[in-house]
């Protein structure tokens, strides 16, 4: 047992050190930092007895929130969409301090803007490098929209207020009419500064490798928006007559589309949904995850007969399945009602949505540092693509990279190795 002066003492020593991190943890604080490891009694002294100390927590707090921006800015070099808990660890590991979310986060936001630039500027410089762009890739489209900027309920006619964007690459103009007539469209949001949505435009080549055809950045998936991404496509993209285009059941696009005057209304389009969309629809109305992947199964069955068997268990559930089934017409989700096979096969948004993850990192981006990876990321996959093509033109292939495999298979499975004589 401890004697009561030892006690004292002890107390009084624990009180001391609370007191020194208290005041740590006040300028760590101020600084965005936390002490992750506890000072021992020596520096607490020594802390206790210099009067500079703060002034010197201060200098060493602000060296390291400039050495953590730079460290992390090297990561958000490599990998954009770098995650905040991989922030936290490097952290962690290389300055011997443990940082919030939140702390990681700005140090994050911060990494962004050494790299890639100010948010507010991008906005500025957008313009000049979409010029740029046209320049070096004639052909290529972009458009802007923008509105009066009103300050005091006076408009400031030296600014105007971003509200739109759209842009497509001539590469892929060209490239789409030796592609399957598919156009799959989705949108997916931004996660910066400033929120916006970003709607794409896919299709598939014959050798099912995926093009994106347009970009665009929006206030939302309105249907103002909607109809300014699809009728720009028309305008500026494509006028092929026969597309089958694949969405989801969202009111705007079919709004969109039953306008005839935007260009989607048959002969020239088909619009067709996507099954997983409709899946999902289901599944919020009647909470039955069962039902649902059945629903699925139901759209791709090629066979008409098989199709009506499979419908009529879902007829026989509820009444309120069967009303919300056939309000949707077959021909807008059943593979065996695609009677021309103007889906080739696609049931989904896959492909969009397959875009939509290669530009992942470069969604909570500015949008100049954006527009520039979707540049970057297409120049890379049309020299990768054309060194293929010209390697199979080389090796004189009759048919594309895909198709002969599927012949090589095929040959393969019906040749057949005769019996040796006994």
């Amino acid at each position: 047992m401890r004697t009561k002066q030892a006690a004292t003492k002890s107390t009084t020593q624990q009180c001391e050190r609370a007191r020194v991190r208290n005041d740590v943890d006040e300028d760590n604080e101020n600084s965005d930092y936390e002490s992750y490891t506890d000072r021992d009694d020596e520096a607490a002294e020594i802390s206790l007895g210099s009067s500079s100390s703060t002034d010197v927590e201060d200098e060493f707090h602000s060296n390291l929130n400039i050495q953590v921006v730079e460290n992390v800015a090297g990561m958000v070099n490599e990998e954009s969409s770098v995650h905040i808990s991989l922030i936290q660890e490097r952290i962690c590991v290389q300055f011997g301090y443990k940082i919030s979310y939140k702390k990681a986060w700005k140090a994050k936001q911060k990494a962004i803007v050494k790299v890639f630039g100010d948010w507010d500027e991008s906005y500025a410089t957008l313009p000049r490098w979409l010029e740029y762009m046209q320049l070096y890739s004639p052909g290529s489209v972009y458009k802007i929209e923008t509105k009066e900027y009103v300050v005091g309920h006076q408009v400031d006619n030296k600014c105007r207020v971003f509200e739109r964007l759209f842009w497509s690459f001539e590469q892929c103009h060209q490239a789409f009419k030796f592609c399957k007539p598919i156009l799959q469209v989705d949108g997916t949001f931004l996660y910066g500064k400033y929120r916006h949505t970003l709607l794409i435009a896919t299709t598939q080549d014959g050798n099912n490798c995926v093009l994106p055809k347009a970009f665009t950045i929006v206030e939302g998936k309105t249907l103002s928006a909607w109809e300014w991404f699809l009728a720009l496509i028309r305008l500026h993209v494509t006028d092929r007559s026969g597309i089958c285009l694949i969405s989801n059941r969202h009111q705007s696009i079919k709004g969109v589309v039953s306008n005839p005057h935007i260009g989607w209304q048959p002969p020239n389009a088909y619009h067709v949904y996507c099954i997983r969309h409709i899946a999902s629809n289901f599944n919020h109305w009647f909470k039955n995850i069962a039902l649902k992947k059945e629903l699925i199964k139901l759209g791709y069955t090629p066979s008409k007969v098989i199709f009506q068997q499979k419908l009529t268990r879902f007829h026989n559930e509820f009444e309120d399945i069967q009303r919300w089934i056939d309000c949707i017409a077959k021909e807008k989700w059943a593979l065996c009602y695609d009677g021309e096979g103007r889906r080739y096969g696609h049931m989904t948004t896959n492909l969009s949505e397959s875009v939509n993850k290669v530009l992942k990192g470069a969604r909570n981006l500015p949008i100049n540092a954006l527009v520039k990876a979707t540049y970057g990321r297409l120049v890379e996959y049309f020299v990768k693509r054309g060194e293929e093509a010209i390697s199979d033109l080389h090796n004189e292939s009759m048919f594309c990279r895909k198709v002969m495999l599927q012949i090589q298979k095929k040959s393969t499975r019906s040749f057949i190795t005769p019996s040796s004589s006994v």
